[in-house]
C-alpha cells in the first residue's frame, strides 16, 4: 500500500534513507550521510510531500517531491529489487505531468532505472555538497497522439 508519510514515519524513513544511501552511494564517505540524518529529518522530508511504501504495516520505501522535482526515492536494502522502486515512481508520475530529478552519475543503476522510466537527460553538473557530478533529469507525460486524419 502506499499511503501519505505521517510524521511518526519519518525515524524509519531517515533509517532507509542512510541504509540505502550508503549501500548506493559507496563513492562518497559514509560520513557524508551520517552527518545529513539530522537534517533529512528536519527539513527534507517534512517539507517534502512523501508517499510511504507499506508492507506488512512497515515503511519499506518511499518518494519525495517537492512541486515537479523528485528530491528522494529510496527502498529498503533489504527488500530491493522485487519492483518497489517502479511502482513508487509508478505513484509519483501519476501524480504530475512532469518531474525533474537529480541522480549522482556514478549511481549507473539508478541512472538506468530512470531512463527506463522515460527520463532523459537534461544536463550534469557538480553537487555542491559532496563535489559529486550529478544527473539532471526529466520526464514529461506524453499526451496520447489523435488518430491520423483527425483534425484537433
Amino acid at each position: 500500500m502506499i499511503r501519505p508519510a505521517i510524521i511518526e514515519d519519518i525515524p524509519q524513513l531517515v533509517d532507509i534513507w542512510l541504509r540505502a544511501s550508503l549501500l548506493a552511494h559507496d563513492f562518497i564517505p559514509a560520513d557524508f550521510w551520517h552527518a545529513r540524518a539530522d537534517d533529512m529529518a528536519s527539513l527534507y522530508l517534512p517539507g517534502a510531500e512523501t508517499f510511504v511504501l507499506e508492507a506488512a504495516e512497515r515503511p519499506i520505501g518511499f518518494a519525495a517531491l517537492n512541486g515537479d522535482h523528485l528530491e528522494a526515492l529510496f527502498v529498503d536494502p533489504e527488500v530491493q529489487n522485487f519492483g518497489h522502486g517502479s511502482r513508487l515512481m509508478a505513484h509519483a508520475m501519476g501524480q504530475r505531468e512532469r518531474l525533474t530529478l537529480c541522480v549522482y552519475s556514478r549511481n549507473v543503476r539508478a541512472v538506468s532505472f530512470y531512463r527506463r522510466l522515460g527520463f532523459q537527460v537534461v544536463e550534469e553538473r557538480r553537487e555542491p555538497l559532496s563535489g559529486e557530478n550529478e544527473t539532471l533529469m526529466a520526464w514529461e507525460r506524453r499526451l496520447p497522439r489523435p488518430p491520423e486524419g483527425l483534425v484537433t
